[in-house]
């Protein structure tokens, strides 16, 4: 008796698992989203799931509780991993997960910073110039988008924000001049070296004037804290 009861829960047990990561109707599905779970360092896991009406991402914390974090309806399932929540980072007390709001070009994602214990959200962070999955410097770097005329470091380990400032009115007058939209589309590539995070940036101070290049340089080795 025993060995049918064990039988019966583990077909019972595949059978939702296949509910809730199969969709009969569109087979396809298989090849577009995948089912596998990351686990963070503390135990926690997301995953995405879906079926035939929806897909949606999943964050299952240590201690089994499960929490929806996005989903997406019928008519864009076939766009997951592309549109909304797409991937995800892991640091020491939290995780971040890019948010496309766009499934192609060429609008900049934005991020949201979560709990890693229980999967609750922290702070919508907005669009990067540049992020760290250095252990040492996890720092996610963004432009506001109101005043322009600072970079803010958010240290994603400690939570605590330092700010850098950069010539007033340069960032605006450029995106007035080229007619651009998005700060960040100004930024080149970002990198720690020995501690030291570099980037570059373009700029213009009139209509017909040449591209001139700003440089900014942070020693994050005077901003960490123990």
């Amino acid at each position: 008796m025993k060995i049918v009861v064990i039988v019966i829960f583990l077909v019972f047990s595949q059978f939702s698992f296949a509910q809730n990561c199969s969709c009969k109707e569109k087979p396809q599905l298989n090849e577009i989203i995948s089912c596998e779970k990351t686990i963070f360092k503390n135990g926690a896991k997301i995953y995405y799931q879906f079926n035939c009406n929806s897909s949606w991402l999943v964050f299952e914390s240590k201690t089994k509780k499960k929490k929806k974090l996005f989903s997406l309806d019928k008519d864009l399932i076939e766009l997951t991993g592309r549109l909304g929540y797409t991937s995800w980072a892991e640091y020491n007390n939290t995780f971040i997960i890019e948010n496309r709001l766009v499934s192609g070009c060429c609008d900049p994602s934005e991020f949201v910073l979560f709990n890693k214990n229980n999967g609750k959200k922290i702070a919508n962070l907005g669009r990067e110039i540049y992020h760290s999955n250095i252990k040492k410097y996890p720092y996610f770097v963004t432009i506001d988008s109101k005043e322009s005329n600072f970079l803010s470091f958010l240290n994603l380990s400690t939570n605590k924000i330092f700010k850098i400032y950069l010539p007033k009115g340069r960032i605006d007058k450029t995106l007035k001049i080229t007619s651009g939209i998005f700060s960040e589309t100004l930024f080149e590539e970002g990198e720690i070296k020995n501690g030291i995070f570099e980037i570059e940036y373009r700029y213009k101070t009139q209509h017909n004037g040449k591209w001139l290049i700003g440089e900014i340089k942070v020693d994050l080795n005077k901003q960490v804290t123990i």
